[in-house]
């Protein structure tokens, strides 16, 4: 029998993530959901590499490791036996385990190597579990390679960093002693390891993973090859289940896979029993009063507002943090009375010389009166931008105060359930709504498409080599984008207005 292949880090989250889809990547990878990586996953890539580029910064004298697998092994011995004191991927194999280290350090003072692990991820986040196994399995496994490994370091973004002129890598990452939260995983990952090991040399196929006691989307992508019968619109996408497994686990152990097929009297929140009552009737619930009620409480003139935003985990622009959302364009349809024409005003930053905030705030506040409702779907996004814009414009900053204290999120009709489709499939973001309440618009012919879309677009259009015509074309998908956006809500906001009350039930039967 062959040598299986070495298991790497990557492979060790895979077993974390379901043990199952380990045993299939490895051995049986065809039978594997594809999973083509959006343009949100690309930038995330992308976004990892800029942040280790900076974190090589604080080591100015370490080498690269430029080798791959097994000849980068050997390089790293040769490295090592040359006595440099910092190796960036140093990388290792022993007990058929292999890992690459992001940044290995000589320690001249105690006389130990230090792992640090560069994650592109904030100082102010919660230490994810994934990062402290991560680094747990590169601590064995150069420890097992004969490495007198004595601290493992965490560097990240410190969330605190604003970008003022030129980056010092000091001040935009942060380095956490992490080694005890090592050392408490490191027996665990120890008994692991064998199982991983013996998973490996079988042929046999696991048995179906645990994924069936989760929600949709922490499904791993053996799933669909391993439970062939359960629908691809199921039990597992009832709205917040994922925060009620223990009702999930009671629903797939008494069989109960399709909505159609969940029974009357199994307790469920209000929420996801008007999920499931709506799919298994397809009569939506319309609570035509309480929406009214909701509508008429909002003042004229309205706003439509929507911003597109570039995050960066190493900030552009100065004033702005690690991951802000930098606002650089924005669409706002106007309607000043009812039944009044509807206005359109955008706004799209294009000058790479400028900063995209200030000339957007500068626009926008020459748009948006002093009265009014502004309409955003989502508000806490659209309030965090003007919060952000209030900071970095001192002399905007009562403006966009103001402007949160009008928002209306007209998410909200939605989420709140007082409008539930069975074609929402228990959604409530404007992809989900509109096709169903306003068929006769579509962003399916749109070149951009989703956020994530916009956010590449603008990148390409700002910072990429792209001829004029290309940047004209990139300029006018983003337009078209945006603007189908607030025009989308406007026409959502139409329709439920235009709702026609409930018949009295003596005329039901009429």
């Amino acid at each position: 029998m062959t040598n299986p292949s070495p298991i790497t880090k990557s492979d060790f989250l895979r077993y974390l993530e379901c043990p199952a889809y380990f045993w299939f990547f490895k051995k049986k990878p065809e039978v594997l959901a594809e999973q083509e990586l959006s343009d949100f996953d690309k930038e995330l890539i992308k976004n990892g590499k800029e942040v280790e580029l900076w974190a090589r910064k604080l080591f100015p004298r370490g080498v690269l490791v430029n080798s791959r697998e097994a000849a980068a092994v050997k390089e790293t011995q040769k490295l090592l036996a040359e006595e440099n004191k910092a190796i960036f991927q140093a990388t290792f194999q022993a007990e058929n385990l292999y890992a690459m280290v992001d940044i290995l350090e000589w320690d001249e003072s105690l006389g130990h190597w230090i792992i640090n692990e560069v994650k592109a991820t904030s100082s102010k986040e919660k230490k994810k579990e994934e990062q402290l196994y991560d680094a747990t399995f590169q601590y064995i496994v150069a420890k097992k390679a004969g490495l007198d490994v004595g601290r493992v370091n965490l560097i990240e973004l410190n969330k605190e960093f604003r970008k003022h002129g030129g980056i010092k890598p000091r001040e935009l990452l942060q380095i956490t002693d992490i080694t005890e939260k090592v050392k408490e995983r490191e027996k665990e990952v120890q008994l692991m390891i064998p199982h991983l090991q013996r998973m490996i040399e079988n042929e046999k196929e696991p048995l179906p993973c645990d994924c069936i006691y989760k929600s949709r989307n922490n499904h791993c992508p053996a799933f669909k090859y391993l439970y062939p019968d359960v629908p691809d619109y199921s039990v597992h996408d009832i709205v917040r289940i994922g925060n009620s497994l223990k009702r999930l686990e009671g629903l797939v152990e008494s069989g109960h896979y399709a909505l159609e097929d969940v029974p009357e009297d199994f307790e469920l929140t209000k929420y996801q029993r008007n999920h499931v009552q709506v799919a298994q009737s397809k009569i939506p619930i319309i609570k035509h009063q309480e929406i009214l009620e909701t509508l008429d409480e909002l003042e004229y003139p309205l706003y439509f507002l929507d911003y597109e935003t570039y995050p960066t985990a190493v900030p552009i622009y100065d004033g702005c943090a690690p991951y802000q959302q930098v606002p650089f364009q924005f669409s706002l349809h106007a309607l000043r009375a009812p039944h009044e024409a509807l206005e359109h005003y955008e706004y799209l930053h294009t000058d790479p010389d400028a900063h995209p905030m200030i000339a957007l705030a500068n626009n926008l506040t020459k748009m948006i009166g002093q009265e009014g409702n502004i309409i955003v779907w989502n508000k806490k996004f659209e309030e965090k931008c003007n919060e952000d814009l209030a900071d970095l414009m001192p002399d905007c900053a009562e403006s966009f105060r103001d402007y949160n204290q009008r928002l209306f999120d007209l998410m909200e009709i939605f989420s709140k359930q007082l409008y539930l489709h069975p074609d929402f499939k228990g959604g409530f973001s404007i992809k989900d709504v509109l096709p169903v309440l306003v068929p006769q618009m579509s962003y399916a012919n749109l070149n951009v498409r989703d956020g994530s879309m916009a956010m590449n677009a603008w990148k390409k259009m700002m910072f990429e080599a792209v001829n004029e015509q290309e940047k004209e074309q990139l300029k006018k998908d983003l337009l078209e984008y945006c603007k189908l956006d607030t025009l989308a809500m406007v026409k959502i906001f139409e329709v439920l207005h235009s709702i026609p009350p409930p018949l009295p039930p003596s005329l039901h039967s009429v």
